[in-house]
């Protein structure tokens, strides 16, 4: 299930189209707006703002310089068609955890699954779908099934996140769902460990880590770039969508406030798509859009994939491009990006990794599966 932009956005860019790059260190005059007036309506601290207030609200100093992905280079598999907790359920979004050489994907729990506290009705899709009710299932980095775990009104799982300090390790999700549609968002985030078996009930567990990053907003999910230990979020602000970039090692301990080194809008470019994931690395934010395959997106047309690449100095589109790469595989509906290190410690092993859902057959009873495919070999 994915979410369709509506505002906030443009145009679509159409297929087979890519903005060519365009490196912008400093605050491009085209990007320039005067918006420190409204800065502190929306949130933004005046000091992130900058010089006389720029679209893209940025303490330039804090944001890391960093190389970028190329997102016409090669594409690889991770893997192909793994297997999930659940068969019935689409995957929505992925982390990687390459120390532990782990691999984390939720998926909204399936009709039919009985929960301790769960009352009657609770089983039905319907109502673990608005109640924002997950299946988190971990696997090694070849797709095979290690675990999984429970959230209980959590949201949708547009996007997680995992932390490994040490040998502790923990996932970052949306929690504290609640109900737009059909469909449960979270409103909050979470930080807690993974525990196989576990169930974590959101509305009942006390001592849970919840963060509240930005004051008075909703839709709120986040994903974690372990390279430059950073962690961006996405929020809604009446009704449009922004991205803050926090440092992780300020956001892990519970504080009254907290401050973004970075805070950008979602592109024009995203308005009438199907976003479905976003990720950060260094100096970049990178988002993923498209649908699955159906009718009006046929597998003969390779799909309507796009990744997008965002400075988040500037908040200008740098690159956008027409993800066709595996294009054989089933279904294939685009669900999730992450970002990781292939060699622990090594920025040029760096990894932009998008996901997408898929089956074995174009069948409907198929399994829902999954497969993690990356770019690698950042550039600068």
């Amino acid at each position: 299930m994915a979410e369709r932009s509506r505002t906030g956005n443009g145009d679509p860019m159409p297929r087979g189209t890519s903005m060519s790059r365009r490196r912008l260190f400093g605050l491009g005059a085209a990007a320039a707006t005067t918006l420190a007036a409204g800065a502190a309506g929306a949130g933004i601290p005046a000091w992130a703002t900058g010089p006389g207030g720029t679209a893209a609200a940025t303490s330039q100093r804090r944001v890391p310089v960093s190389a970028w992905f190329d997102l016409e280079g090669p594409t690889s598999a991770q893997f192909v068609n793994a297997g999930l907790k659940d068969q019935r359920t689409i995957m929505q979004s992925f982390a990687v955890d390459s120390v532990g050489g782990h691999v984390y994907v939720v998926q909204l729990t399936q009709a039919g699954t009985t929960l301790p506290g769960d009352e009657p009705g609770d089983e039905e899709y319907a109502r673990r779908n608005a109640r924002g009710d997950l299946t988190m299932t971990k696997l090694d980095l070849a797709g095979n099934m290690l675990g999984h775990m429970y959230l209980k009104r959590f949201g949708h799982g547009v996007a997680i996140g995992v932390e490994r300090t040490g040998q502790s390790v923990h996932l970052w999700t949306e929690v504290d769902a609640v109900t737009e549609g059909a469909s449960g968002w979270g409103t909050r985030l979470l930080r807690f460990p993974f525990e196989d078996g576990a169930v974590i009930d959101a509305e009942r567990d006390t001592g849970l880590q919840r963060r509240v990053l930005v004051p008075g907003v909703d839709r709120t999910t986040c994903n974690v770039d372990p390279a430059y230990r950073t962690l961006v979020m996405r929020y809604r602000r009446d009704g449009s969508f922004r991205y803050g970039l926090f440092r992780l090692d300020h956001v892990r301990d519970e504080r009254d406030s907290y401050e973004p080194i970075a805070d950008v809008a979602q592109p024009d470019v995203l308005i009438g798509t199907t976003f479905q994931g976003y990720a950060t690395f260094g100096q970049y934010l990178y988002l993923l859009d498209g649908q699955i395959y159906n009718d009006s997106n046929p597998p003969e047309g390779r799909g309507n994939t796009h990744l997008t690449r965002v400075n988040w100095r500037t908040g200008e589109v740098e690159q956008r491009v027409w993800v066709t790469d595996f294009h054989e595989l089933h279904r294939r509906e685009p669900e999730g990006m992450g970002v990781w290190l292939s060699a622990p410690g090594q920025l040029k092993s760096a990894r932009l990794g998008f996901a997408f859902g898929t089956s074995v057959t174009a069948d409907p009873a198929d399994d829902r599966l999954c497969t993690i495919l990356y770019k690698d070999a950042p550039r600068r």
